[in-house]
Formats: structure tokens, C-alpha cells, sequence
């Protein structure tokens, strides 16, 4: 016959230790963008632009693992941008197809985008400015295991990929205060998973 354990809380034998179960989430850490961004893309395109919003976490877990997810919403004054989740700490990319071929930094080879892009005319592109009132939302997920358990902190950097001008997050092209020009949530998440 098989035991049977009831428990109504577990506890570590100090304040200062935790009890972990393998696979859980053991911590979740998030930053969400207060209001409406405005990155100007000068220079040549194929460039990453850092939006300032970023997340850290300290790890629990000596050997940690993190789902990562990212969800934005944004536009551009006519050309196409997306989005790339960058390791701070360790200067590595995250979340990419592993196909792609190139960094940032020059307009040739396919670049390590965490979101696809909003299309070569963003929402602009009929010229009337009736569509600047739209943006794009984009979510990347995944997991995600850093080189070392250093506190991490991951940034989305704005990708630039046919050419340059402004790119909006949280909110559209306009920004006259009505209903339409609402602005939108965009949130990154972090989650630890115990290893």
C-alpha cells in the first residue's frame, strides 16, 4: 500500500532557503510601458534602437531556465520594423528562428527578429494619413537558459529593416488624445522554471 502525504504548506528549513519543485514556475517578474514611446530611427536602416523597456531577474535556481514573453503593440511612419529581445547581461539575442543569418548592424542578411515585421508600409502606406490610427501587435514567447545565474535582464531592442523615420510603441502615429489615438498594453514577462 502506498503512502500518502498531506501537506497544507511546505516550507524551507530557514527563511533564507526555499523549497522548489522541479518544472514550477518559482518567480515571475514584469515590466509594462507606461504610456505611449517614440523611437527616431536615423542612420542607416538595419540598426536595433533600445526602447527602454526591460525586465531583470535574479535568479533562485543555480542552473535557472526562463519563459520569456514579450508582447507589443506599435507602428511606424511608413516602413517596416520589428522588434528583437536582447540578453543585457550576457550581450546575446533571444527568441530568434535559428535560420536567420546576420546581426544587426548592416542592411544585408536575414536579422535575429523575436517579432515579425509590421509590413513594408507599416500602417501608412495609403498616404492619406487615415491610417494612423493603427498599430501592429506582436508577441514572442519561448524559453530561454543564459550562459551563467547572474541577474538577467532582458531589453526589447526596436528593429529598423527597410528604412528609417519614427517607430511607436503603446500607441498609434497620432497622439491628438482621441478615442482613436488610444494607447495600447505592452508588457515584458519573465518567468523562472526550476530546474
Amino acid at each position: 500500500m502506498a503512502s500518502v502525504l498531506k501537506v497544507d504548506q511546505l516550507q524551507g528549513v530557514s527563511n533564507a532557503n526555499n523549497v522548489i519543485v522541479p518544472g514550477g514556475i518559482i518567480q515571475v517578474v514584469e515590466q509594462k510601458l507606461s504610456g505611449r514611446t517614440v523611437i527616431s530611427v536615423t542612420g542607416s536602416y538595419g540598426t536595433t534602437w533600445a526602447s527602454g523597456l526591460k525586465c531583470s531577474i535574479t535568479p533562485k535556481s543555480t542552473n535557472p531556465t526562463y519563459y520569456v514573453v514579450c508582447q507589443l503593440q506599435y507602428t511606424t511612419t511608413n516602413f517596416n520594423a520589428g522588434y528583437i529581445l536582447f540578453d543585457n547581461t550576457n550581450a546575446q539575442y533571444v527568441l530568434y528562428n535559428d535560420q536567420s543569418t546576420d546581426a544587426w548592424g548592416s542592411t544585408t542578411g536575414r536579422k535575429y527578429l523575436s517579432s515579425g515585421g509590421i509590413g513594408s508600409g507599416g500602417f501608412n502606406n495609403n498616404g492619406s494619413g487615415a491610417d494612423n490610427f493603427g498599430n501592429s501587435s506582436r508577441t514572442a514567447s519561448g524559453l530561454y537558459t543564459p550562459p551563467n545565474n547572474n541577474t538577467l535582464e532582458i531589453e526589447v531592442y526596436m528593429g529598423s529593416l527597410n528604412s528609417t523615420g519614427s517607430i511607436i510603441i503603446g500607441g498609434n502615429e497620432s497622439n491628438l488624445n482621441y478615442a482613436y489615438d488610444s494607447y495600447s498594453h505592452c508588457s515584458l514577462t519573465i518567468m523562472e522554471i526550476a530546474g
